[in-house]
């Protein structure tokens, strides 16, 4: 099934520019060689100068250096400490699964890659930031960092670019609009007034400006924007009365008065209302949608049919930007505006009511989003979530303690089911033991949380605590009478048998579930797995007729409700029991659909599990290098899981093909083969996977977009017996007659011959055969068994 709508999910690639970037040549050199040379660089300096842009713009620019990959980690809207380390695997795409520390996590992953990781707004995070960078750097020695902070991390080896303004213009200078400061001020003025040039006749006014202003480059923005409602010169006079009379009042830097008195200038060419909308926005941590800013910001004197008018008037005077994602239009305040707006509030002595106001929007958005997460709208529900979690986790620090019980409850419960959707189980652990923590949850109403909070506890492999929890929620859940999530909270109970291998008392417990409560699979997102998992159980025992009907039973639950995310897993599971049962060709059907879909959905561990599977119906097929090229490739992604999902037995069926492969390939052959895969890029092994044509862009092994290292041959071995054939000059059916295999199979196989060596006819293949010295017994082991 196709999707018209892919996830965008919270990785860590660079964010887009939205206007050009000016001067800078000679930092951007600077900060380059340093990073070639060096393996933490930190770019200080005040709010507004331009840190962030730097560090993009250089890390842009250094993408090629880094085979590993070049993210981008923003922490201004993290509130959390604790949270740093699983904020940077949010980033890297690391789902978090199992029970390692997130930093452990990092750490293994990052220890044989060469990573540049840009951490941007580290000054409210300095000694976190600074003791995971030195851990991180210590691990991995491929790894070089770029930060962005106020004051330096103090970190030993630590080398410190102050950025400094933008060049200011001499007055008397005839060519003072070739500093980069005046370029800066006439391209935003260009942008915010149609038509508007730097002249003879505003030239020494804007020279003036962007020397008072210090050649800051936010405020530079702001100063330019007004320029659709005055003259430059009655900027200039505006505002130099007002940068006097703020100057010295609330800091000693003058970067600091300088950027303070221009956002102080900017509040006064607000509006009462637009004055208080901007404080009002700032208990948004990161971007926003404008249903949430109409129900969280109206009320006292600001109607929520006035929110979107004023809204827009903060846009056009630059103090809110448009940053639009996944075709949704949203909003964003830069960091600078927002403190400034944080202070106005405090100031008003509304923030806490307001952050409660706030919860209390995305609570009654997550009421909503639990009951639909097993229907059709859970992708969308899924897509909300990767949008607002920086908010959610912002006001979750705040709330947790005090919001209303029944609030906090039903919220953490609909967030428990998003966070395990999007394989965030170590966040979704952190945030259910601080509610276990600080609330009691002994009372009425408490024992579905109960249940989900177990979940995760066992989805981690902490199976004593999970049991415990497990046994008081079921306690609570039947003293209220509650069927359904009594039924929920016993699946749960099948699912920690499952992880502890006990595959009876898993079947026992999961059909005891649907015993509870027939009804209970109608609108819980984790009560549809239950066939799932019975599916899998089965499948260890060995009975791989029943696996087929329970998984198959599963992904129809799953269809019949709209969703995919259950229905995928029922397709992956069925396909795993018919591999098994030696039905290769329904088993792979099954298997490619299931991972297009997790692909779809961007559940890496679905995809993990689903690049194994087909691997192991590779190898019964007699393709063991593509089979290992896969398995090497799942494995780079499993480090990212940390969990076996299915249990202890899953390592069993592993072991099946891994086997066999290395029986027929040779202890060398396999280790080149897995090292090969463990180089793929993901969405390249995922096409491979799936009978995919190489994308234009797919790197070689080694990082090198021209395809594979010289001395590495770019077909399976199947596919080099086929083109020896080929170069006999067999048809396609002849190839299949001499093989013993379908047609379509031949015809495949032809296909993706032509397509990896970039070849156009048969004629070719013939010509590259000969060069190769390729003869039809190469790959003959995979000959000898059926495909």
């Amino acid at each position: 099934m196709a999707l018209n709508v892919t996830l965008e999910r919270q990785t860590g690639r660079l964010p887009a520019e939205f206007t050009s970037f000016v001067g800078r040549k000679a930092e951007l050199d600077q900060v380059g060689r340093l990073i070639d040379g060096h393996r933490l660089v930190t770019l200080t300096g005040p709010g507004g100068v331009g840190k962030t842009r730097l560090a993009v713009r250089t890390a842009t620019r250094a993408r090629d250096a880094f085979d590993g990959g070049v993210y981008f980690v923003a922490l201004s809207g993290l509130s959390e400490p604790s949270l740093l380390a699983q904020a940077v695997c949010d980033a890297l795409g690391l789902v978090e699964q199992g029970g390692e520390p997130a930093a452990s996590r990092l750490a293994d992953h990052l220890a044989d890659r060469r990573v540049l990781l840009v951490l941007d707004t580290c000054e409210h995070l300095l000694d976190e930031c600074a003791a995971l960078t030195e851990a991180l750097l210590r691990s991995a020695p491929g790894l070089r960092v770029l930060a962005t902070s106020r004051q330096p991390l103090d970190v030993l080896g630590e080398h410190t670019i102050a950025v400094a303004p933008l060049g200011r213009p001499e007055p008397d200078r005839a060519d003072a609009e070739e500093c980069d400061s005046v370029k800066l001020f006439a391209e935003r003025a260009a942008a915010a007034v149609q038509g508007w040039t730097l002249t003879r006749g505003n030239r020494d006014a804007v020279v003036r400006l962007c020397d008072r202003l210090d050649g800051i480059p936010l405020a530079i923005e702001l100063a330019a924007v007004q320029l659709r409602t005055f003259s430059a010169d009655q900027v200039l006079s505006r505002l130099g009365t007002r940068l006097f009379q703020a100057r010295g009042v609330r800091t000693s830097v003058p970067r600091h008065q300088t950027l303070r008195a221009a956002i102080d200038w900017s509040h006064a060419l607000c509006s009462a209302g637009e004055r208080l909308l901007w404080a009002r926005l700032s208990v948004f941590a990161d971007d926003f949608e404008l249903d949430a800013a109409e129900h969280v910001c109206s009320g006292d004197d600001l109607p929520a049919e006035h929110v979107v008018e004023l809204l827009t008037g903060l846009v056009d005077k630059s103090i809110v930007q448009r940053a639009d994602r996944g075709g949704q239009v949203r909003y964003r305040m830069l960091d600078s505006l927002r403190e400034y707006g944080v202070e106005r509030l405090a100031a008003q002595g509304g923030e806490t009511r307001l952050r409660r106001r706030c919860f209390d929007w995305y609570a009654g958005r997550l009421r909503v989003a639990r009951a639909e997460l097993a229907g059709a709208g859970q992708v969308g529900w899924l897509a909300w979530f990767g949008s607002e979690r920086a908010n959610i986790r912002a006001l979750l620090g705040h709330v947790l303690p005090t919001a209303e019980p029944a609030t906090i409850r039903d919220a953490m419960e609909a967030l428990g089911r998003l966070w395990m959707l999007h394989g965030m189980a170590g966040e979704c652990r952190h945030w259910m033991d601080r509610l276990l923590e600080t609330r009691d949850t002994t009372g009425e109403g408490w024992s579905a949380f109960l249940g989900v909070a177990a979940l995760t506890m066992a989805l981690q492999n902490d199976l004593d605590a999970a049991g415990e929890l497990l046994d008081r929620a079921l306690v609570q859940a039947r003293a209220e009478g509650d069927a359904d999530t009594a039924a929920l909270i016993v699946s749960c109970q099948g699912v920690a048998a499952l992880f502890a291998g006990d595959v009876d008392l898993a079947l026992r417990l999961l059909g005891a579930a649907d015993e509870v409560s027939e009804d209970a699979a109608g609108d819980d997102v984790l009560f549809l797995l239950v066939e799932v998992f019975r599916g899998v159980a089965y499948l260890f025992k060995g009975d791989y007729p029943a696996a087929v009907a329970h998984a198959g039973q599963g992904a129809r639950i799953g269809e019949e409700h709209g969703e995919l995310w259950v229905r995928s897993y029922g397709m992956l599971v069925c396909g795993l029991a018919l591999w098994l049962a030696g039905d290769l060709g329904a088993s792979l059907e099954r298997l490619c659909r299931s991972l297009r879909i997790k692909r779809d959905l961007g559940d890496e561990l679905g995809m993990t599990l689903g690049l194994e599977a087909i691997a192991g119906c590779l190898c019964s097929g007699g393709e063991y290098v593509r089979a290992v090229r896969l398995l090497g490739a799942a494995d780079r992604m499993r480090e990212s899981t940390q969990t076996a999902w299915f249990g202890p037995h899953h390592a069993m069926l592993r072991e099946i093909h891994i086997g066999k492969a290395r029986e027929a390939l040779g202890e060398r052959r396999y280790r080149a083969a897995f090292e090969e895969g463990g180089r793929l890029a993901p969405a390249q092994a995922l096409r491979d996977a799936l009978g995919e044509p190489p994308a234009p862009e797919d790197p070689g092994p080694d990082g090198a977009a021209d395809g594979p290292a010289p001395d590495a041959c770019p077909l399976t071995d199947r596919e080099l017996q086929v083109a020896a054939l080929v170069a006999e000059g067999l048809s396609n059916r002849d190839i299949a007659e001499r093989l013993t295999i379908a047609k379509r199979t031949a015809d495949s196989h032809v296909e993706h011959i032509l397509s990896k060596l970039g070849f156009s006819s048969r004629a070719q293949i013939a010509v590259w055969v000969t060069e190769q010295g390729v003869s039809a017994q190469d790959g003959a082991a995979e000959a000898r068994l059926p495909y």
